[in-house]
């Protein structure tokens, strides 16, 4: 069936949603919400920490891979369609100028292999930024298999450039795909990228993304690859999107991430915890001090679904707590349940003007107190 510019569009920004390696968020951060126009606008962090809301969309959601956990393979019959790279140049660029947007997510389904399917996306982005002088924001999805030229002008011209890993192991990626090669494909190009980086675009970052539960692996495996990616490669972000097995209709994939399914499906419910989980281990790798050996596991791997790694982290190691609030370090102080990144440093800053003389004068500093209260004494 023929399709006009906007049914493309339509179907194309509804297919991007199933890459979340820009939609989840924290309490202080921007979620993402539908534009007028009915499509969802997506957050992301510049590396300066200005927020930026993305069009996100697919090039095509046309692909030869056979991934079990998209609902958008090879094998699935569903409708087809592309943009071509002038249509989604000046499709963004109207969207900017009447400020809807400020920066894009392109990521694409592979059609032709992945140096062609590159190529289009490449066209596009080369559009934007010398036809148009576009500077701003671009996240540029790498497809797997991606020739070390094709990585190298996405290296050039993107914000951010990023290859999904999707699985902790090669075993565990042939679970998901026989078209996919760990190493040759997905590794391979987050070596060139990190390589490429440095010489080419110092401010372009490197992300990627697992899907959690879709090939049988355990927590563990995933937190111990994901600090293997922060060393090898200076990743700025690692995401984690929960796998819900596809519906088989097409209503079933526009609405497979309505929140009437996170509620009536128990199984959907429990992968969107494990997903919040990896989530917050990751913030304790990444910007609290933790070691990966020291995220608590349970005897299968897994982290708690009913408690969250830092509070039982805590509970598992008495001997460290109460910690005295007036006297502790930062790193000290971010061990404790209930004190973040901003409270530390609120409470650092407080003391210079004197000790505190209750735990109640943590409540103003925004210190969850309930939390925290277990874990640390006055002097």
């Amino acid at each position: 069936m023929a399709m006009d510019l906007q049914q493309r569009l339509d179907l194309l920004t509804t297919a991007s949603r199933f890459d979340l390696a820009c939609a989840c968020k924290y309490p202080d951060e921007p979620g993402r919400q539908r534009g007028p126009d009915g499509r969802w606008i997506y957050p992301a962090v510049l590396p300066g920490g200005r927020k930026v809301m993305l069009l996100k969309v697919l090039q095509t959601n046309a692909c030869a891979n056979d991934c079990t956990y998209c609902p958008f393979n090879s094998n699935r019959h569903i409708p087809r369609c592309s943009l071509r790279p002038e249509e989604l140049a000046k499709t963004f660029m109207d969207l900017l100028k009447a400020d809807r947007v400020s920066g894009l997510f392109l990521s694409s389904g592979v059609q032709g292999g992945p140096d062609r399917t590159m190529d289009r996306m490449l066209q596009t982005v080369e559009i934007l930024r010398r036809r148009f002088g576009f500077k701003g924001y671009i996240h540029l999805k790498v497809i797997p298999g991606a020739s070390r030229a094709a990585i190298e002008q996405a290296v050039r011209m993107a914000t951010r450039v990023s290859v999904n890993i999707e699985a902790p192991t090669e075993q565990h990626l042939a679970r998901l795909s026989s078209r996919k090669r760990f190493y040759q494909d997905i590794i391979a190009a987050m070596q060139a990228i990190s390589d490429l980086r440095g010489s080419l675009n110092p401010r372009c970052q490197q992300t990627t993304q697992f899907v959690v539960g879709a090939a049988g692996e355990t927590d563990k495996q995933i937190v111990t690859a994901t600090a293997r990616l922060y060393e090898r490669f200076r990743m700025e972000r690692v995401y984690f999107s929960a796998y819900q097995a596809p519906d088989p209709s097409p209503k079933g994939i526009h609405d497979l991430f309505g929140q009437e399914i996170y509620q009536a499906d128990t199984q959907i419910a429990k992968g969107v915890i494990r997903e919040h989980r990896l989530y917050q281990a990751d913030f304790l790798i990444r910007r609290y001090g933790f070691s990966r050996d020291e995220i608590p596991f349970d005897q299968d791997g897994n982290l708690s679904l009913e408690q969250d790694p830092k509070t039982l982290w805590a509970n598992l190691h008495p001997e460290f707590f109460p910690v005295p609030i007036n006297k502790a370090q930062r790193w000290q102080l971010l061990r404790v349940p209930g004190i973040g990144l901003k409270g530390a440093d609120r409470i650092i800053a407080a003391r210079c003007q004197g000790p505190f003389r209750t735990i109640e004068d943590l409540a103003r500093l925004g210190i969850r107190l309930k939390a925290a209260r277990p874990y640390i004494r006055l002097d």
